[in-house]
């Protein structure tokens, strides 16, 4: 049986995008009143994108759980501090968004998180 925890809960908004060049699947920061942007290396996490950029805006998930690319040492199993890693993804911080980590895969540097 697979197991399968992205799009429990989902919480969306829509947001304008600082960046039309920002992918389904960038973790992003707020950048300004209702903006948001590529997180900054070790900036709080906002949410993910959800879909293409278009005419400036796009759907942010701002909670439940998802899926997101991580970097430097994997989170583990459990509630786990994260914050931006510069690079469209997420990483481990004292400090960071305190997230319920649900599942690792390490090969493919990945986590499903809850916002």
């Amino acid at each position: 049986m697979d197991i399968c925890f992205e799009g429990v809960g989902q919480v969306a908004a829509t947001f304008q995008v600082d960046d039309e060049t920002l992918l389904p699947g960038t973790v992003v920061a707020l950048t300004g009143n209702g903006t948001v942007g590529l997180g900054a290396d070790g900036g709080a996490p906002c949410g993910v994108l959800l879909g293409g950029v278009r005419g400036g805006a796009a759907a942010v998930q701002i909670g439940g759980a998802v899926k997101v690319s991580y970097s430097g040492i994997a989170p583990k199993a459990g509630r786990q501090e994260l914050a931006c890693d510069g690079a469209g993804g997420v990483k481990t911080a004292a400090g960071g968004l305190n997230c319920l980590v649900l599942t690792v895969d390490e090969g493919e540097r990945s986590a499903v998180v809850k916002l």
